[in-house]
């Protein structure tokens, strides 16, 4: 019988690994006893294979708009049966994984085990078995999600950010973590966008002008909008009107960072009417204003993708 222990201790050399930097640009970390919380990004090719294994135990969640479409298959367990990879899943220690799917900028916020009860949980019983672990790659839980979100939220406060909230958050997600390995996931089945349907609403979004209704993409993706609507969900774990307010917000933000554009002028270039209902969704996505953000992103230099964290 193979443990977790076992897989553990095999060698982090994958051969045939495609040569990509697997390093993330770290955006923030926070780090306290048991593990630690980060956001993080990457900038990769339009189209992404790898192999790849993690020695911690990490549940990640990624972010609109910067997120792929992507599958996976665990070529060490389960050669040839590809599953998709969600927008909330764990990254099992040891277990390689050979994903595919798109590229770009990809966003990830990750909370990482080294002690607690959810690492107990790996540590303590045999590895899985393929079906388990592929549901562990799209999950579907509320409670995971809403707490990831919170995490999310206090990780991306820059003047009053609590150690001890994400702490807490942390600890309750290795309680939830614990008791979603107790139930011994399967993959979840069920209808999602395709991969071309998906490119569709963000060449849309990206073409800029007045925000998109929902009729309209359900037109470009050949479905109804009930249709799309669960089916998106399905892919993102949000829904299209959320997925959407975020792409604008982080299409203004480039533009309030890198252009010397008036915020008004940005406004309406993010599909926003007015300036005032522009001002109040920013500031309900940042906790600042366009003004207030633009000073600070003028202030502080961007990361270099380039060089590696500390």
């Amino acid at each position: 019988m193979v443990t977790n222990l076992d897989m553990l201790n095999r060698t982090r050399h994958i051969p045939g690994e495609a040569r990509m930097d697997f390093t993330p640009t770290i955006i923030e970390k926070v780090a306290f006893p048991g593990g630690h919380v980060e956001l993080v990004e990457w900038l990769w090719p339009d189209v992404i294979d790898f192999r790849r294994s993690e020695a911690d135990l990490m549940l990640e969640m990624s972010l609109p708009p910067y997120a792929t479409d992507s599958s996976a298959e665990l070529p060490d367990l389960a050669p040839g049966s590809r599953c998709f990879i969600g927008t909330l899943f764990v990254r099992f220690p040891g277990v390689v994984i050979h994903g595919r799917g798109e590229g770009g900028r990809i966003r990830v916020l990750r909370m990482i085990f080294s002690a607690g009860p959810a690492l107990a949980a790996v540590e303590e019983r045999p590895l899985p078995d393929p079906g388990q672990l592929k549901g562990l790659l799209d999950i579907r839980s509320e409670p995971l999600r809403r707490m990831m979100s919170l995490a999310l939220r206090e990780i991306n406060r820059s003047e009053d950010r609590s150690v001890e909230a994400l702490a807490a958050l942390h600890a309750l997600v290795g309680i939830e973590l614990r008791r979603l390995f107790d139930r011994q996931l399967a993959p979840v089945t069920g209808g999602r966008l395709a991969a071309w349907q998906y490119r569709r609403i963000r060449e849309r979004l990206a073409a800029g002008g007045p925000p998109p209704k929902a009729a309209e993409l359900a037109r470009l993706c050949g479905i109804s909008v009930r249709h799309l609507g669960r089916q998106f969900h399905a892919l993102t774990g949000t829904t299209l009107a959320v997925y959407v307010e975020h792409f604008r917000i982080e299409q203004a933000r480039t533009m309030l960072a890198d252009l010397d554009m008036p915020i008004k002028n940005v406004a309406f270039a993010s599909g926003f009417t007015h300036p005032n209902s522009f001002a109040r969704a920013f500031r309900r996505a940042t906790g600042l204003s366009p003004q207030e953000f633009r000073q600070r992103a003028r202030l502080v230099p961007a990361p270099d993708p380039t060089s590696a964290p500390d």
